[in-house]
């Protein structure tokens, strides 16, 4: 099973929309689920906004819905649920078996999701995706959020790890330039690129 597991430098970055990307690509080589273990608050940014574009080759899976738009630990306190790393994993097993498989986190990598301080890298950890996308907002700055994600996740997750520049606004040629210069020179591989539009994704670790 292709697993990819897509998580972000913070929140707002464009997480969702990446997942929507891959979910398509992955559909044309076979049915493809797009899962969001746990979501917070009403809105964009549901599983169920991901796979639209893929059609009838995709599905959406949210395990754990709370009402409040706040961090999970603080939502599931609010709605009196469990979260919990164990809780999480115990619904994601439950998802029936397919070939490709998008599982994207709530707000950015070390956001925790239990009372223990277990976050989105120990989830990482736990499912072993074929590859870990950080998402990073591709503006200035980038090159240093990017690094301390990556070197965040690579504590607690071994696997394959690179990142994806997502441009909420567009840089300057300056800008974009730097950034990926600087993932380059940092050894951080970039896996995709995307704007707002989806003719400007370009997927570096999968064929077109």
């Amino acid at each position: 099973m292709a697993l990819i597991f897509v998580t972000g430098s913070d929140t707002g970055v464009g997480k969702t929309h990446v997942a929507r990307l891959l979910a398509q690509r992955l559909a044309r080589d076979g049915f493809t689920q797009v899962i969001k273990p746990v979501e917070s608050g009403s809105g964009a940014g549901r599983a169920a906004d991901a796979p639209k574009a893929a059609g009838k080759w995709a599905e959406a899976h949210t395990l754990m819905t709370l009402a409040a738009p706040i961090a999970p630990l603080a939502a599931a306190k609010k709605a009196r649920k469990q979260l919990d790393l164990e809780t999480l994993l115990k619904l994601y097993r439950a998802v029936p078996h397919a070939p490709c498989r998008v599982v994207e986190s709530a707000g950015g990598v070390a956001v925790p999701i239990d009372p223990k301080g277990k976050d989105w890298a120990d989830f990482a950890a736990a499912i072993k995706p074929t590859v870990a996308i950080v998402v990073v907002e591709d503006r200035l700055g980038a090159i240093n959020q990017a690094r301390l994600a990556i070197a965040y996740l690579r504590r607690r997750y071994d696997g394959p790890i690179g990142v994806w520049l997502n441009a909420i606004k567009k840089p300057s040629p300056a800008v974009a330039k730097a950034n990926r210069d600087g993932l380059a020179e940092s050894w951080i591989p970039l896996l995709g690129e995307s704007g707002k539009g989806d003719k400007s994704a370009r997927f570096h670790f999968l064929p077109r």
